[in-house]
């Protein structure tokens, strides 16, 4: 079934037979060349992305910054009472590798959970388990191109369990070891994970990318990584780039739950006020240009998957600030696009 999308990471159908098609981009549309990102200096000095929009946000919000840059954002929930979700997420993903470190976001990700400086290897998962957790549905990470997140779900909000996932949160911001026998285990399992991914499902993706984006930084950082760099990879690449981006100034903190702001607020503050970086910050990734084409089309045969076609356009990313304008634009092109993909599944679904 034909289905138009639009966005900057375009929804990927598997298919026997893909067609791609992107619509011709014209000169007036064309940025001059990739927007450079703030420096993480300005970053951590700049205001929350609201104060900057007439979209107001929830008062029951409680947000802050350390004296060390990073940020917080707190809430108090009761439903479900007695639990708590907690967050922490870094502005660190497969883009910010190069060419030599393709993977090692994914790779310090599942680091994290085989030992810090207070935690001997192994010792986390044995930890939460004492307080209730599973690994799994209630500890988890994921890694994407712009970000990694790290989510402890407490099923009880009393200070124990409480102060143990903080003390495992801080113990991830800054205090991963990489553990020498507990690192090349760890190898395995990555490269068990690739294994298991590399299907029809992520070889139309990488084409498809590769096909929209072309010329871009995007096609050549999927978070899995690359398997030589995986295989090979020294400790301390990953100690390297580690330092370079797992810093108080590109982290935000979260926590929504049964539980006294103010209290809440106290804790963090204390848990997290002595995290400093270490070395030199890590470079902005430099995510190409995008180039002025005309009508293409491009044919994936891929065995074992269904049969799609699928019709997509990429412009300049819009990164004017959050505004209701801007939302009730979004919202009537969204509209605009169902609309159409409606008639588009009546014609697919008929003789």
């Amino acid at each position: 079934m034909p289905v138009l999308r639009r966005g900057l990471w375009p929804a990927l159908a598997l298919g026997s037979l893909l067609a791609f098609s992107s619509a011709i981009t014209p000169a007036s549309a064309q940025a001059p060349g990739p927007t450079p990102a703030p420096s993480v200096a300005t970053a951590a000095r700049a205001l929350w992305p609201q104060d900057r929009s007439d979209v107001k946000p929830d008062p029951a919000l409680r947000y802050g910054v350390l004296p060390n840059g990073m940020r917080y954002v707190l809430m108090h929930n009761a439903t479900p009472p007695g639990q708590i979700s907690l967050r922490l997420r870094f502005n660190v993903g497969s883009l910010m590798e190069t060419d030599k470190e393709q993977g090692l976001a994914h790779f310090i990700e599942h680091s994290t959970f085989d030992g810090s400086t207070h935690v001997k290897p192994h010792e986390i998962i044995k930890i939460l388990e004492r307080h209730g957790l599973a690994f799994g549905p209630d500890t988890n990470a994921f890694t994407n191109f712009d970000e990694t997140v790290y989510q402890l779900d407490l099923p009880k909000a009393n200070a124990e369990t409480l102060n143990t996932g903080l003390f495992l949160m801080r113990e991830t911001a800054g205090e991963v070891d990489f553990d020498k026998d507990a690192f090349e285990n760890e190898r395995g399992v990555v490269l068990g994970e690739e294994r298991s991914r590399d299907g029809p499902g992520l070889h139309i993706a990488r084409k498809a990318f590769a096909f929209r984006f072309d010329g871009q930084l995007v096609p050549r950082r999927f978070p899995i990584g690359d398997v030589d760099v995986i295989k090979t990879a020294p400790r301390e690449r990953l100690v390297n780039f580690y330092h370079r981006y797992y810093r108080p100034s590109r982290a935000t903190f979260v926590a929504v739950g049964d539980f006294d702001l103010d209290a809440m607020e106290a804790k963090v503050r204390e848990r997290f006020a002595d995290w400093k970086p270490v070395g030199p910050d890590g470079a902005e990734p430099d995510l190409g240009k995008l180039k002025t084409r005309a009508e293409e089309t491009r044919l994936v045969v891929e065995p074992g998957a269904p049969s799609i076609v699928s019709i997509s356009w990429v412009t300049p990313p819009d990164l004017a600030d959050d505004s209701l304008a801007n939302r009730r634009r979004d919202v009537i092109r969204s509209l605009g696009l169902k609309v159409l993909n409606r008639r588009l599944d009546r014609i697919a679904s008929g003789a």
